[in-house]
């Protein structure tokens, strides 16, 4: 685990001392979660400060200081986030605030549970990711899913997984093969409503039968279907495709509009490529080796995805030179 960032522990110990009107120092903190982009998340050993968690940020991505903007807007529409406690911003792109511990069953922590319990558990998430996508925000959001950001996701996966990974010699030009341009190309004039853009278990806590959204500080305009796939093949869940056929009957009952399969199989081919070009990057350049071990499930998951993709649908020519590539 790495050291807590002094300018961070001092920010957070001064937030909680103030909150909690007890002497707070940094010796006094855990760190519980390094987020891979600047961010820290740290509880307080103290009794009087049970109940709160820590974040602090630093401008390495430039999604941390959208954070809180973004949960007084959920927080306001109803949309179940933690609540913001206190907030202090630092210099140099640097913040930190205080907000509710919402406890550790993680969508993740029930992915060996009972088959009911986690399909229950995901039904919850779905509830939750309609409520993302029905909202109107007012508030600024992150640059939207377009041509240009699927072309850069398609690029990662190439540079990250390709390269440096498997040491595939398409890796220098797999973004701009006319199939992996025409998919970009056809997902980016989809029209687009708010999405949390990392919507998978990790990213979700379960309490009292509802599901909580955390880490939505990357939300943006994109496609509705996107924050489906990361759920349904999130590499860090690898839920059967039984239970991904169950959870979309249970999406087909609910209120709202109904998932475009055509759509949803592209975006979970835009996903897993993301996902396998951070597991990749993270691994290697920050030297975090758990990232690399979920490689061979992301590619098992994104192995079986190719294969399923119907021949007239869009995502089909890129799929078919995924699979002779994977």
């Amino acid at each position: 685990m790495a050291e807590i960032p002094p300018n961070g522990s001092i920010a957070l110990a001064e937030l909680m001392t103030n909150y909690t009107h007890t002497a707070v120092s940094p010796d006094h903190l855990v760190m519980v979660a390094e987020g891979a982009s600047g961010r820290c998340i740290m509880r307080c050993s103290l009794p009087a400060c049970s109940g709160i968690i820590g974040i602090f940020w630093t401008p390495e991505r430039a999604d941390n200081a959208s954070f809180l903007a973004a949960a007084d807007g959920l927080l306001a529409a109803g949309v179940p986030v933690p609540r913001v406690f206190s907030r202090l911003e630092l210099t140099n792109g640097c913040g930190a605030c205080l907000v509710e511990d919402l406890g550790e069953q993680s969508l993740f922590s029930l992915r060996t549970a009972p088959r009911a319990t986690r399909l229950a558990a995901c039904t919850a998430a779905l509830r939750t990711m309609q409520s993302f996508h029905a909202l109107q925000a007012n508030w600024p959001l992150q640059p939207p899913f377009d041509a240009t950001l699927y072309t850069w996701e398609q690029a990662y996966f190439a540079e990250h997984l390709l390269g440096r990974h498997l040491q595939h010699p398409l890796a220098t030009s797999f973004a701009q093969l006319p199939a992996a341009r025409a998919l970009a190309t056809w997902l980016g004039k989809l029209p687009r409503c708010p999405v949390h853009r990392d919507f998978q278990s990790q990213n979700i806590i379960l309490r009292d039968g509802v599901a909580y959204c955390i880490d939505f500080q990357g939300m943006r305009l994109g496609l509705p279907e996107y924050d489906l796939a990361s759920l349904l093949y999130d590499p860090y869940m690898e839920l059967p495709s039984a239970d991904r056929t169950a959870l979309l009957a249970q999406l087909a009952a609910m209120p709202g509009p109904a998932p475009q399969q055509d759509v949803l199989l592209a975006c979970a081919l835009q996903r897993l490529m993301q996902a396998l070009g951070a597991y990749a990057n993270i691994g290697y350049n920050q030297h975090k080796e758990w990232y690399l071990q979920l490689i061979p499930t992301a590619l098992r998951t994104l192995r079986e995805l190719c294969s399923a993709i119907p021949n007239q649908s869009p995502a089909h020519p890129l799929a078919s030179c995924l699979a002779s590539v994977i």
